[in-house]
């Protein structure tokens, strides 16, 4: 997790853009990446709501009414999901994505809505905060050492993180809140408790870089 950590710290300091793609992706790497990233929106019917994006080794799609981004490798718990019309929300203005960083063992979900009206940053995290505590009845709320990352001139995202056990093991689960415009923006992650601190970075970084807004492609 060290070596991880460092990494991200020096990622923190480069532009967020580029945060994602630290080395030129072969033809190979990209061509698989581009196919994963048609699958895991064919597979969440999300064609016209996300389009792929991917220019490197990792797939990206993007959320095209939010401009949010996502970055997947692959694995069996990367998906998309464009969450059923509710509250007179049209469909596709309720999305997340989901991956899982197997050697950090991080959960990592981002989220964007178009609430009407748009509650506050501190509502959303109220009601995350809410709904973690009745999911693990034991949850503790942290107070130790995080990490926050924003955008040049932009104010950082909320955060609450609780300590939870998740089949015996002490975890970091942790939600992000970030407004922009008239779209509301989540993260949750959770990850490994005595790697807090690298959690919280993980998941602020690509939270950031998440949201960071692109020239056209």
């Amino acid at each position: 997790m060290l070596a991880r950590l460092t990494f991200l710290l020096a990622l923190a300091a480069a532009p967020l853009a580029q945060a994602q793609e630290p080395s030129p992706a072969t033809a190979e790497q990209i061509a698989s990446a581009r196919a994963i990233a048609a699958r895991l929106i064919r597979d969440a019917g999300a064609e016209g709501i996300f389009v792929d994006k991917t220019t490197g080794a990792s797939a990206e799609v993007e959320h095209l009414a939010s401009g949010l981004r996502c970055t997947f490798s692959g694995g069996p718990n990367d998906r998309i999901a464009v969450f059923p019309s509710g509250g007179g929300l049209p469909r596709g203005d309720d999305v997340g994505c989901t991956s899982y960083d197997e050697a950090l063992d991080i959960d990592l979900s981002f989220y964007a809505t178009r609430y009407r009206p748009l509650p506050s940053e501190a509502a959303v995290v109220a009601d995350a905060s809410r709904a973690i505590t009745q999911r693990f009845g034991d949850a503790m709320p942290f107070t130790g050492e995080s990490a926050s990352v924003s955008g040049e001139g932009r104010t950082p995202p909320l955060f609450a993180g609780f300590k939870v056990l998740i089949q015996g093991q002490p975890k970091l689960t942790l939600v992000l809140v970030s407004h922009r415009g008239e779209w509301g923006f989540k993260a949750r992650a959770t990850g490994p408790y005595e790697d807090a601190l690298g959690v919280s970075l993980y998941a602020s970084i690509l939270f950031e870089a998440a949201l960071e807004p692109r020239q056209t492609d």
